[in-house]
């Protein structure tokens, strides 16, 4: 029955057409693989509304991307290594698709680790309320560097108590409090 169904010219010629379209498309694809990247559109004029839309779309974009997301949390100059990039090419077409995305990093250098707490809170809390972290990873960046490669430790009792001024921070921050601290270190007490 095969045989005689392309055994019409017509039939024969769109299969013969079909499957010379595919080897084409093939060749096309394996040809483009070995070009040059694409330069990259520039950026559009900076603004902190842009920039804020640039990484909301950035979060729907690593929301689907959960390993991409620690490796740049661990490594945030990747987004602008043309190597990764060349590897990685759903992350290459969202940066050509939402240039303001690099620059919104730049502005927002603690991005990823702030995405990585935001995880790891027990109840909602916000990149706003995140930002009481800023001053105390500015006089403690061990703290920082520890959370960056280790955002569960927010919840380890003992990394906490040897950190003072990490319990602190908390402390004096009632909605972090209520999100990180581990239960056997009570908010209430000083």
């Amino acid at each position: 029955m095969l045989h005689s169904i392309l055994s019409r010219p017509s039939v024969a010629k769109l299969t013969m057409a079909l499957i010379l379209g595919a080897q084409m498309l093939g060749w096309i694809t394996l040809a483009r693989g070995n070009e040059p990247l694409p330069p990259a559109p520039p950026p559009l004029p900076k603004s902190r509304s842009a920039e804020r839309r640039a990484l909301r779309e950035f979060d729907r974009f690593l929301d689907h991307h959960p390993l991409l997301e620690d490796q740049l949390r661990l490594a945030p100059q990747l987004v602008t290594t043309p190597s990764f990039l060349k590897k990685s090419t759903d992350l290459r077409d969202f940066l050509s698709a939402n240039p303001n995305a690099i620059e919104a990093l730049k502005t927002y250098p603690r991005y990823f680790l702030n995405r990585a707490l935001l995880r790891q809170a027990n109840a909602p809390v916000s990149f706003k309320e995140l930002a009481a972290f800023k001053d105390l990873f500015l006089e403690e960046p061990q703290v920082e560097r520890d959370l960056t490669v280790n955002p569960e430790l927010i919840h380890d009792a003992a990394y906490v108590q040897s950190h003072p001024s990490l319990r602190e921070c908390l402390l004096q921050h009632p909605v972090l409090a209520q999100v990180f601290l581990p239960p056997a270190l009570p908010s209430e007490s000083k």
